[in-house]
């Protein structure tokens, strides 16, 4: 989609970037907010964002083994830290095919068991972390709806159905089918 086109639709910054300053993570993660730059000039780079998302359907023997709160956040975590990874992974070989793109990631980074900006000290691995969509505001719930087709769900009282992962790749064009293909990404259009 074109950035003004995924901005003008989903960005919202005052709405959530009030979510992350509720979040314990929030001005302690380096790929949170608030940013340490002019998010509407880092963004003006790009003319164009491919979404990538992940559905991680879970066993319901993992969801009712999860059932205290300990349990439900210590399987979510190793559950979505994995696919995460692993996601962000193929997001950075991507860069690397497409000249001048940034990917961005879901959710903060967990690159680090503890992130150096707690001790205001530069990121340790500036060439691995990556911003998230919410960092800028952005509406995940929306996102996911609308592109990819899937309604994000939250954990509440049990592990849910399946989580959600959203990333993106900014780009100065379009980025063809082929490029996609070649990646191995099943290819998704609106």
């Amino acid at each position: 989609m074109p950035m003004a086109d995924f901005r003008r639709r989903y960005q919202d910054r005052k709405k959530f970037i009030a979510y992350c300053r509720e979040c314990p993570r929030y001005d302690t993660v380096w790929s949170c907010p608030p940013l340490g730059f002019d998010a509407d000039e880092y963004l003006k780079r790009f003319s164009w964002v491919s979404v990538v998302g992940a559905k991680i359907v879970l066993d319901k023997k993992v969801i009712e083994a999860a059932d205290t709160a300990d349990k439900m956040k210590d399987t979510g975590w190793k559950i979505l830290s994995k696919v995460k990874l692993e996601l962000e992974d193929k997001m950075r070989q991507m860069e690397g095919q497409v000249p001048g793109s940034v990917a961005l990631s879901s959710g903060g980074c967990n690159m680090c068991k503890e992130c150096s900006r707690k001790e205001w000290k530069p990121c340790r691995m500036p060439e691995k972390m990556r911003h998230s969509l919410d960092a800028f505001g952005f509406d995940l719930s929306a996102i996911t709806k609308d592109m990819l087709g899937i309604e994000i769900l939250w954990c509440r009282d049990r592990l849910p159905e399946y989580f959600t992962l959203i990333h993106g790749l900014m780009t100065a064009g379009d980025v063809q089918k082929e490029v996609w293909n070649a990646a191995g990404w099943r290819f998704i259009t609106e």
